[in-house]
């Protein structure tokens, strides 16, 4: 006996439970009322397959993802294969099966060979050989090291530098970048982005991109929650597919989140996971910059994320980024100390050092306007331009000549 537990839109339920019904060797089992339900039945192993539809509520591909994780076999019901083939379901049912099809398909799904439990560190998909932007997570230790000013200039330069760059506000605890640029929108564009997956629509650009800011040109930004207790719009499945629809249109998107990744365990509660945002962006990101405050503290705290389990699977792709250096902090020569002390209890010898630019940086978040518009040359524009654009791959730094150096370069030319 097949049990099947009925998950779609209301105007269909009863033609489904009757087509169900009407077979020797299946019953129906349960019919929750949303995707909280649902993802408790299944981890609870009722049922052998779940005949879902996309607009049962809440469901979206993080909902169809965790239910796959926990061994669910799925019928997609509805006109929606292209849906479904994204969210990895193979078996379908189209509304007004009869009761011949629709046990055929249960059939067929519960003798479904399953596929192997998820990894713990999953391996990295192939990347899409039209997808040409760079993910690039920009983290960091707590008690606000710079994290989002350091994710605001390099995007800005990068954009400058050439080549299309989004800067993402992903952060779902302390959103800050819409008021550093002046942009008062009480519309976050990061959950209509959300909305735009969940719908299936995310795949016209011209959809995603009249959901984003245009600063400059080449300049975009996406807009972060207005209101932090929001952060159940931000799942992790569905943010996962806007980056990847957003690097689809860029040559990088710099993506700035919270320091904060908590739960980071598979025994974690599913439905109250305010930081899977975070975690689901490190996962993706083609390069991960560890952002740190340049003080005794916020040193402890970097070499204690460094030991982290976190820090451990991003390695490979892990630059250390120590902000605000200064001497009143850290005492003289603190470049060297840093250095030495990075090198001596956490193993990094690769540290980008920032140094504290206060002037530069108030000024601009008083003009809500980028540093780079404000103070293009202060020693920290210049330092992330050096230290980190230098790093992105297919990025030019260009400075543009000072005075000084033009005039060398006249006389010369009169002395040639």
């Amino acid at each position: 006996m097949i049990d099947v537990i009925v998950a779609v839109d209301v105007e269909y339920e009863g033609a489904v439970v009757a087509s169900v019904s009407a077979l020797r060797d299946a019953r129906v089992v349960r019919r929750p009322a949303d995707e909280t339900e649902l993802l408790a039945l299944v981890a609870g192993g009722s049922g052998h397959v779940v005949v879902l539809s996309r607009w049962f509520p809440g469901i979206d591909a993080d909902v169809v993802a965790r239910m796959r994780e926990a061994g669910a076999r799925i019928v997609g019901f509805g006109d929606d294969d292209a849906v479904f083939a994204r969210w990895g379901i193979v078996h379908t049912l189209s509304p007004g099966s009869g009761a011949a099809r629709t046990g055929t398909v249960l059939r067929d799904c519960a003798d479904a060979v399953q596929a192997p439990p998820r990894p713990a560190d999953p391996p990295r998909a192939a990347a899409d050989p039209q997808r040409a932007g760079e993910i690039i997570a920009v983290w960091g230790t707590g008690s606000s090291p710079g994290r989002s000013t350091v994710a605001l200039v390099l995007a800005h330069l990068a954009a400058r530098a050439g080549g299309r760059t989004t800067l993402v506000d992903a952060d779902t605890v302390a959103s800050s970048l819409t008021p550093a640029l002046g942009l008062l929108d009480e519309a976050p564009q990061l959950a209509a982005l959300c909305r735009l997956v969940v719908a299936g629509a995310a795949h016209d650009p011209e959809q995603v991109a009249d959901r984003l800011v245009r600063i400059e040109p080449d300049f975009e930004v996406v807009t972060g929650l207005a209101r932090a207790e929001r952060w159940p719009e931000i799942r992790a499945g569905v943010l996962t597919e806007v980056l990847d629809r957003l690097a689809a249109r860029a040559d990088r998107v710099v993506v700035d989140v919270s320091d904060r990744i908590d739960p980071d365990d598979p025994y974690a509660d599913p439905h109250y996971d305010r930081h899977q945002a975070t975690r689901a962006v490190l996962d993706r990101a083609d390069r991960v910059l560890l952002v740190a405050a340049a003080d005794p503290v916020g040193l402890q705290r970097l070499v204690r994320r460094l030991e982290s389990d976190r820090a451990q699977r991003h390695r490979d792709r892990l630059l250390v980024v120590v902000n605000r250096v200064r001497v009143s902090a850290v005492g003289p020569d603190p470049e060297a100390r840093i250095r030495s002390v990075l090198q001596r209890f956490a193993g990094v010898d690769d540290v980008i050092l920032l140094p504290d630019d206060p002037a530069a940086v108030d000024a601009a978040v008083l003009a809500g306007r980028s540093p780079v518009e404000v103070a293009r040359r202060s020693p920290f524009v210049r330092a992330v331009e050096d230290g980190l654009l230098a790093r992105l791959p297919g990025v030019a730094p260009r400075r543009p000549r000072t005075r000084r150096a033009e005039r060398r370069g006249a006389g010369a030319t009169m002395r040639s």
